[in-house]
This record gives structure tokens, C-alpha cells and sequence, in this order.
């Protein structure tokens, strides 16, 4: 038998070693790990210093916007004046932007379509005189619902390339991050770059096009290899992304907004797999510093790509573009709202007055005298060859000098109970608000609406969230009352019917599943790269949405 003094202790009364924190991951060891790109610090170096030529050249354009917006106009014009159309609408006479309003009337896509399917079948010198190669499948339809193809000419390419350098270059004049060019690679995702033929005439998206456009300079620095980019299925294409280059120095992502946070699960869950340590993308991609956006507001993003990031000193560069004539405006990093507008790259702005939209002869405002924080239709004139053509997008101007561009809504896309009208962004600053005021991180979220509730004449607003894992609202009726309280600040004609419930009741919060919100995504767009969750839900999304809420 053994002494006590000798026992050996039990589980209960063993001597526990002394806890020891867990060593700190080294993120600048593992950065050393990582494979880095082709160019030398000294490449990045340069390039950042040349920033400032660029950021010179665009700042200098918008202080004298009237004539650089006259001198693109009338290159147009120039451009077409011997064409079918510019011979319709006498090109050859026009001296003044006056001149431009009386010879060339607004059009939609079906005033243009005649010329576009003669364009398609291979037939040039009607909206431009050269043959134009390549037209963009527009996800959106005409008034007829035929879909849309928008001419894409090698003019405007070069002119997108020069908008999208302009972009980087003030990034990099901001930040002064070298690393962008010298060894840390880019990550797009992007559509396919897969082309449909039909004649003579190739069929794409604006942005798989560009992406086969890409300046000799870029490609080294650049991902995803050719054979990725071809892949069709989104979903397959994030993964075999995550798996061949977790251990790529991948500095910037580029692509849609609403995509990043897909992409940065689909690399953790990898990283995991493999046994890495990944809390967050920075234990993977630690010199990651830069996400350029698009497509959608960022703001309602950030909170969880930071979260997935693992810090927040990453910066999301906004961009305004569109396939009728490319980057409208992007980030300027002065914390003002909006975008700073591009003036100098191939596009002639005007605006017609939201409440004039319809009307047979609107006011059409020039970009020079557009009034701050009026809602304007946007009608640009193309370096393809679309005049005075209706886009379908609102914006209003929060700042004109220097002039500053805020994307609102779809024309077609207003949520309206009680001629309210509300945009887009204003439902966005209303769940700002909430969130604000009752904490939360949210994955995606639209409005849709309820009309005649409980069979009165009275409607109410619907909000569809899907909240972050763990980061839902403590109180949801309280969440719903500042969604409410931010929709009266944001909206007049909404808060004066909602006041004493005269006509809006209190709004309504659904909450959708744990990854509702892309599901809900990949049925309506099939998967497309371009596909965002809408802000304002229509009655048909809103069905479909149905299947989606939690239960």
C-alpha cells in the first residue's frame, strides 16, 4: 500500500500546469509564406508616385466641367455626324448643347432597338460608323420585355480602362499602399469570359469583357487564371478560386459588393480544412487593404466584411458604372456622401427632373447646373452611340462642388404605398438608422410592401432581413420602430401619412433563414455575377421570398 504522502493524485486533486496563453499567429510569418506576383516593390513604388498625375488630370476636369463635358459632347457628335442617325438628326449643324436639345430627343431602349438588331446583324454606320464587335447582355428588359443588347464599341473600352485607372490611381494617391503593385496580386470575380457568337457579332457582359481587355501591364498581377474564368457556376467558381490561391499575397479583391462576403467563407472554410488557422481573412490574406466595389451601395456591407476581415482597415472603393458607356464616377475618400463624378472618359451627362419623367418635353439639366439634392433620371450620351438615352437609374448631386453623384434607385423600382416614391437609398439610410440605433450585422435586406392590412385602405411597409449568425437584434420590435423612424426622416411624403397612421401603419420586420438571402439571389438571377439582392421587392420577388423566411 502506498503511503499517503505518495499517493499519485486523482483528477480532482492533480496539480494543474499553469495555463499559458496561446502563442500570438504571426500574420507578418505568414504574409513571408505567401506567394507574391511577379513585379518588385520599386513598380509599385513608381506607380504610386504617378498617382498623382492622374488625380490632377480628373480634378482639373471637373473644376471646368461645362467645357469638358461640351468638348465630349461634340466629339460624339463629330464622331457620328455621316451615320443614319446622326443624318436623321442633323449632327452636321449642331454648335451648341442647345442645338443638341432641339435636334436629338430622349430615348429608351426600344426607340433604339431598330438600329441595334440592324447593328447585331453585322450592318455599321448607323448609330456609329464603324462595326461594333461586341454587345452587352443587359440584365434588365425594355418596355416591351424584349431583353436588351447595348452596343459596346473599342472606343468605349479604352475609355472604361482609363475611368478604371483613374479609380485606382486615386486609391493609391490616398493610401500611398506601393504594396498594390509591387508583389501583392488582385482577385476579380467576375462573369465568364466566355463569348456567345451570333453572326457576326459577339454576345458577352460588359464586365467579362473587360476582363478580356485587360492592358499587358495588369494581367501578371492579376487572377484568376483563363481556365477559372471561364467556369459558369459561380458558386463552383469561388471554390476552386478559394483552393488554388489561399496561399497567393492577394491584396485587393475586385467585383460586385455583395459577392465578397461569399468569397471570403468559401477561403476560411478552405483554410479550415487544410488546418491552417483562419479566425478571419487576415490570418489567410494578411495584406489585404482594399476591396473595389460596384454595382451595389457598400455601406450596408461593411459591418460584416469587416467582421470577416478581422479588422477594419480595409477600404471599400465604390464605383457608379453602367454598359451604357461604363464608370460614371467612383470614391474619392473625402467621407462626403456620393461619388465623385468622371467627367473626362467618353460620357455626356444630362438629367431630367424626377417629377418631369413621362412628360412629353421635360427640362433636361446639364451635368454644370444640376441642382444639389434634386432626384434626377439620368440620360447619357455614349460613346456606342446612344443620345439623350433614358438609363432607368435615379441620382441626386449631395455636394456640386466638386460634383458629387449618389445612385438612388431604379425608375422602375420605386416603392410606393401612398405616392411616397421611395428610392433605394433612402431604405438604406432607414436600416442605417436601425441598426444604429438597436446593434446588429445584417447579411442582405429588402422592402417590399402590404397594402390594404386587415382589410382597411391602410399599408405598411415589409422589411425582409437576414441577419449575421449571432449578431441578430436583441429587441426586433424595436429594431422595426427605428427602420420606421428612419424611413419618416428619410422620406416627407412618408412620414406625413404615417403620422397618426393616416395611411402607412408601423413597419413589419421578416426575418429570412440562415442563407435565405442567397438562395433567394441564385433563383432569381440563375447564379449571375451581376445579380443584387433588391432593395425594393415587388410583389412576385416577394412570393418567392416566402420560401425563404425563417421558420
Amino acid at each position: 500500500m502506498l503511503d499517503v504522502a505518495q499517493r499519485v493524485p486523482s483528477g480532482a486533486d492533480r496539480p494543474r500546469p499553469e495555463r499559458r496563453p496561446a502563442p500570438a499567429f504571426d500574420r507578418n510569418a505568414r504574409a513571408a509564406e505567401l506567394r507574391r506576383a511577379p513585379y518588385p516593390p520599386v513598380v509599385g513604388a513608381t506607380i504610386q508616385r504617378a498617382s498623382a498625375v492622374f488625380v490632377g488630370a480628373w480634378d482639373r476636369a471637373l473644376r471646368d466641367v461645362q467645357r469638358v463635358q461640351e468638348r465630349q459632347l461634340f466629339s460624339l457628335i463629330d464622331h457620328a455626324r455621316d451615320t443614319e442617325f446622326g443624318q436623321a438628326h442633323g449632327f452636321a449643324s449642331i454648335r451648341t448643347y442647345e442645338d443638341f436639345v432641339r435636334r436629338v430627343p430622349i430615348g429608351d431602349y426600344d426607340a433604339f432597338s431598330p438600329y441595334i438588331d440592324r447593328m447585331r446583324a453585322g450592318e455599321r454606320n448607323l448609330l456609329v460608323p464603324e462595326f461594333v464587335r461586341h454587345f452587352g447582355n443587359s440584365s434588365g428588359s425594355s418596355n416591351q420585355g424584349r431583353p436588351k443588347f447595348l452596343p459596346i464599341t473599342e472606343r468605349q473600352v479604352r475609355h472604361q480602362q482609363k475611368a478604371g485607372t483613374d479609380t485606382v490611381m486615386r486609391y493609391l494617391a490616398w493610401s500611398r499602399n506601393a504594396g498594390l503593385f509591387g508583389g501583392g496580386f488582385t482577385l476579380g470575380l467576375f462573369p465568364p469570359i466566355t463569348m456567345r457568337e451570333e453572326g457576326p457579332v459577339l454576345v458577352t457582359s460588359n464586365p467579362a469583357l473587360m476582363m478580356t481587355k485587360m492592358p499587358a501591364i495588369t494581367r501578371p498581377v492579376y487572377l484568376p487564371d483563363d481556365d477559372v474564368r471561364r467556369l459558369g457556376d459561380y458558386d463552383t467558381k469561388l471554390g476552386v478560386i478559394a483552393q488554388r490561391y489561399l496561399d497567393h499575397d492577394v491584396q485587393a479583391v475586385t467585383g460586385t459588393t455583395c459577392w465578397f462576403t461569399l468569397l471570403f467563407e468559401k477561403v476560411l472554410a478552405e483554410a479550415r480544412r487544410r488546418g491552417r488557422r483562419a479566425d478571419c481573412i487576415a490570418d489567410v490574406w494578411p495584406n489585404l487593404r482594399v476591396l473595389f466595389g460596384g454595382g451595389v451601395s457598400a455601406t450596408p456591407y461593411l459591418p460584416v466584411i469587416r467582421n470577416l476581415v478581422g479588422h477594419d482597415d480595409i477600404t471599400l472603393v465604390d464605383t457608379y458604372n453602367a454598359t451604357e458607356g461604363g464608370v460614371y464616377a467612383a470614391s474619392d475618400f473625402s467621407g462626403a456622401r456620393g461619388m465623385l463624378v468622371l467627367p473626362h472618359r467618353g460620357t455626356f451627362f444630362e438629367f431630367v427632373p424626377l417629377e418631369e419623367m413621362g412628360k412629353p418635353d421635360p427640362t433636361r439639366v446639364p451635368l454644370w447646373a444640376v441642382e444639389r439634392d434634386r432626384p434626377y433620371a439620368i440620360v447619357p450620351t455614349t460613346v456606342s452611340g446612344l443620345y439623350a438615352y433614358t438609363l432607368g437609374d435615379i441620382v441626386r448631386f449631395p455636394q456640386n462642388q466638386p460634383l458629387r453623384m449618389e445612385f438612388m434607385g431604379r425608375l422602375s423600382g420605386c416603392l410606393s404605398v401612398t405616392q411616397e416614391l421611395t428610392t433605394h437609398v433612402e431604405v438604406e439610410r432607414a436600416m442605417e438608422h436601425a441598426i444604429a440605433a438597436v446593434p446588429c450585422r445584417t447579411v442582405d435586406f429588402g422592402a417590399a410592401a402590404d397594402v390594404g392590412v386587415s382589410g382597411t385602405a391602410k399599408s405598411r411597409y415589409v422589411l425582409f432581413v437576414e441577419f449575421q449568425e449571432g449578431a441578430a437584434p436583441a429587441d426586433l420590435a424595436a429594431f422595426a420602430r427605428a427602420f420606421d423612424e428612419g424611413m419618416c426622416a428619410q422620406n416627407r411624403v412618408y412620414r406625413e401619412h404615417r403620422g397618426g397612421d393616416v395611411a402607412i401603419l408601423p413597419a413589419r420586420v421578416v426575418l429570412l433563414r440562415s442563407g435565405g438571402a442567397r438562395a433567394f439571389l441564385d433563383e432569381v438571377t440563375r447564379g449571375n455575377v451581376q445579380g443584387k439582392f433588391p432593395r425594393i421587392i415587388d410583389d412576385t420577388k416577394k412570393t418567392l421570398l416566402g420560401k425563404h423566411v425563417k421558420g
